[in-house]
């Protein structure tokens, strides 16, 4: 493995955007580029991520793509156990593995997955998949749960500034914000809390600016989530309009990042930061 903390994995050509490889693609290329890029010493260092070392990661990561490939058991979202909690002990079981292990466990499942995602019914794309406490989602949306987990954990829980690993990538690309974006936004009428549906006692606007951005609006009790490709058709009925980048969402509406500073709020700015004090997705 390479010991040098200062390599650029942007020269690598397969984390170059466009090229006809679908974000799922070149999701999976990245974290396979980046782990296995890492030291000893580096896979040993906590990551960002409260309880996880860079190679307790790596296995979660594993573990997102070696379900669907049949090389690992899914992990069991018991109703009674929290989906984190359950995915925090299954994580740990799975980081017993060696890293050299999981990266070819990681490497064997991405043909399968590809050719899973790629190849969907509408009948099969629609199929319900229970996520335990977090709710149930349609088969065709782990695509973008995927990609969101990997792109996350990758760029922001191992990746310096918030991580300990000092290495460069390419800017995110929009294909990838976007389909990042998309499972969290879908995720918000299961994944967030009572106390969050309580309050939203009226429409709310979300409006995710540059590559990879959206407008939303997010009904009453988040009843469920209108997508509109204009920001000006959101604002309509909106008690409150929150802009911020497609980046920034990602920081802020998993808990990584305070919002201050990352948002800014038209229409009544007290409904909406009492509202979003109470949100969070995954």
């Amino acid at each position: 493995m390479s010991s040098d903390t200062g390599t650029d994995l942007a020269a690598d050509p397969s984390d170059q955007p466009a090229s006809g490889r679908s974000p799922l693609e070149r999701t999976l290329e990245e974290t396979l580029g980046l782990f296995g890029s890492l030291t000893t010493e580096e896979l040993e260092a906590p990551s960002a991520c409260d309880g996880w070392t860079v190679h307790t990661t790596l296995a979660h990561l594993t573990l997102s793509v070696a379900g669907f490939a049949g090389l690992l058991p899914l992990t069991p979202y018991e109703q009674e156990l929290e989906f984190e909690a359950a995915v925090d002990a299954h994580t740990r079981e799975v980081a017993a593995r060696p890293t050299a292990e999981l990266l070819d466990i990681v490497r064997s499942s991405v043909p399968a997955v590809l050719a899973t995602f790629g190849g969907l019914t509408d009948e099969l794309a629609t199929m319900p998949v229970n996520m335990g406490t977090a709710g149930s989602y349609p088969l065709a949306s782990i695509a973008d749960a995927i990609v969101f987990d990997h792109t996350c954990h990758t760029r922001w829980d191992v990746l310096a500034p918030r991580g300990p690993i000092q290495r460069t990538l390419p800017d995110l690309d929009g294909e990838r914000l976007t389909a990042a974006n998309r499972w969290l936004i879908g995720g918000i009428p299961q994944m967030t809390t009572d106390h969050f549906r309580e309050l939203l006692t009226d429409p709310m606007a979300i409006v995710l600016t540059g590559p990879g951005g959206t407008a939303i609006r997010v009904l009453p009790h988040a009843a469920s989530v209108e997508n509109h490709g204009d920001a000006s058709a959101v604002d309509d009925q909106a008690r409150a309009t929150v802009r911020t980048s497609a980046t920034d969402f990602i920081l802020w509406a998993t808990g990584r990042e305070p919002r201050h500073n990352r948002v800014e709020t038209t229409g009544d700015t007290a409904y909406a930061n009492t509202v979003l004090d109470a949100f969070r997705v995954y």
